[in-house]
């Protein structure tokens, strides 16, 4: 008994944010353009919950390899670009940390939304027009 109190005690505390269920409109991935030499490509968008951090959402943003054009991406070529949640009417934008990428990918970004519990409808966009955003409707614990 003591060892299944003990295996139970551990993995509770060792349990991570899970990919929270979701119906998406657009997808995963917001299709944008950064800050130079005409620089674009694909951010993955993750949104994970966990039921011990009730009303908040943990999500991630994963940039693929971004290309550009000319001598300037040839000099530089880095993507940087913010994305930015919003499921407040009227909007309120939740800006990420800059989200930086190059002809290899990039690091991920995380951001924790603070959005209370319940139905969620949450926007996932970046600055630049035109782009292709990311929309989740999710159940937030």
């Amino acid at each position: 008994m003591i060892t299944a109190a003990a295996s139970a005690l551990t993995g509770a505390a060792s349990a991570q944010p899970t990919e929270a269920p979701r119906l998406s409109a657009y997808g995963d991935d917001i299709w944008t353009f950064g800050n130079h030499a005409n620089c674009r490509g694909t951010i993955h968008v993750s949104a994970k919950t966990d039921p011990r951090q009730p009303g908040r959402v943990f999500v991630s943003y994963r940039p693929s390899a971004f290309t550009g054009d000319g001598p300037q991406w040839s000099r530089n070529p880095v993507c940087t670009t913010r994305a930015f949640a919003n499921w407040t009417i009227p909007n309120v934008y939740h800006w990420s940390a800059p989200i930086s990428a190059g002809p290899r990918g990039g690091k991920p970004v995380t951001q924790v939304l603070r959005t209370g519990g319940g139905l969620r409808a949450i926007g996932f966009a970046t600055p630049a027009i035109p782009q292709k955003p990311v929309q989740y409707t999710l159940i937030v614990p």
